[in-house]
């Protein structure tokens, strides 16, 4: 300590499940690492989701593979961590709902099993005994066996404790008010805990992350998309996989088809998802909207949630619905993380922008970012990541 600053070799700014998992790999390392936030973890997005680990939700082949990375690190990581994760490997089903979806989901399907993804369809007959609770209606699914699921918040505080065994010191509430430069390093960050200094920073800052990134003088758009999900009573009926409508992946992938439409799924970028805790309770979704920073659940989203899963998935007529809530994902408007040391400011690495997939892409940018700070290159190619993408001039 000198005057009173906190002092580490990294410093982590965003106790989300990126930030925990970036921690956590920090520590793992040997690195000296202190993981501040705001408020505290799992405070923002990552207490706010569903815990899918997926690759078949992936559109792009970068994607693809960055989840698929990712996927096959999440079983030895769960392994070294203290307390529940919840971690399942149960399978998901990504649903043809009617005819014009078919060819989507199929090319699709194809698409993903090119990754090295175990995925094959299946037809109307075998969807109901997979899951005789689907709706008759539907004409089939992309069958993926190997998908999982956690309990993100479970996941961010197992991250936390494990990062903190291994010696990370964590703060919070520690909001950063100023960020201290010289020339094109970061010298400290003034918090409403006390000064902070490191050799090197991750902003991990999830929605947050435009602005802190602004107090640093560097840009990352990283705009709220607010997503709404409701959770059922503990039931029999829920679902034993993961369910996706086929649907999901352009609610997700276009946010301008949203915008003024009469159709209250399209306006509200409604993509359905189901999900089975571990408690035998049921996760419904999920919407995606620009809001603001607000997080109150609207009456149009949350029927909209309850009236789409019902049409999808009956067998949950009559549960009752215990609690609505939302967060806010990280949207980025190329729709890729920004994932990488700064070439703006030497000694920052940045790991922010995974709006829905932070879930599944913690432990594959913990490992990353892990790596640059100990100067070494990481497994995956960040190019596709680049922190800096858009600035307009580089220095």
């Amino acid at each position: 300590m000198t005057g009173g600053a906190i002092e580490a070799e990294v410093a982590v700014i965003g106790a989300g499940i990126i930030g925990a998992s970036c921690a956590w790999h920090l520590a793992a390392a040997g690195i000296r690492t202190v993981l501040l936030d705001a408020s505290g973890p799992a405070a923002g997005s990552s207490g706010a989701c569903d815990g899918y680990v997926s690759v078949s939700t992936k559109t792009s082949a970068t994607a693809l593979d960055l989840a698929a990375a990712s996927q096959a690190l999440y079983p030895a990581l769960v392994a070294r961590l203290p307390g529940r994760t919840e971690f399942e490997t149960c399978g998901g089903l990504l649903l043809i709902e009617d005819e014009a979806d078919e060819p989507a989901v199929a090319a699709h399907a194809e698409a993903v099993r090119g990754r090295g993804l175990d995925v094959r369809l299946v037809g109307r007959a075998e969807l109901a005994a997979l899951e005789p609770g689907i709706a008759p209606g539907m004409r089939g699914a992309a069958f993926a066996p190997g998908e999982a699921k956690v309990n993100p918040y479970a996941m961010t505080l197992a991250l936390v404790a494990g990062a903190q065994g291994l010696g990370a010191r964590t703060l919070w509430p520690a909001r950063v008010d100023a960020v201290e430069r010289i020339g094109a390093r970061i010298a400290g960050l003034s918090t409403t805990a006390g000064m902070v200094r490191a050799e090197q920073y991750v902003f991990a800052a999830g929605a947050a992350s435009a602005a802190l990134g602004a107090l640093a003088g560097v840009v990352l758009p990283v705009e709220p998309r607010r997503g709404e999900l409701a959770v059922t009573e503990r039931t029999a009926a829920a679902p034993r996989r993961v369910l996706v409508s086929g649907r999901y992946l352009a609610a997700k992938s276009r946010p301008e088809a949203a915008a003024g439409d009469a159709d209250a799924e399209t306006r509200l970028g409604y993509g359905f998802v189901a999900e089975t805790t571990a408690t035998g309770q049921c996760v419904l979704g999920s919407t995606r909207v620009f809001a603001g920073f607000g997080r109150t659940v609207s009456p149009e989203g949350l029927a909209t949630i309850i009236a789409g899963a019902l049409r999808r998935y009956p067998a949950l007529a009559g549960t009752r619905v215990l609690r609505a809530f939302a967060g806010l994902r990280p949207f980025v408007p190329d729709q890729k993380p920004l994932i990488g040391r700064s070439r703006i400011l030497d000694n920052l690495i940045v790991a922010t922008g995974h709006e829905g997939d932070g879930i599944t892409l913690a432990p594959i940018t913990g490992r990353a970012v892990a790596a640059l700070a100990a100067g070494r290159t990481p497994e995956i190619d960040l190019s596709p990541f680049d922190p800096d993408r858009f600035t307009p001039c580089q220095p």
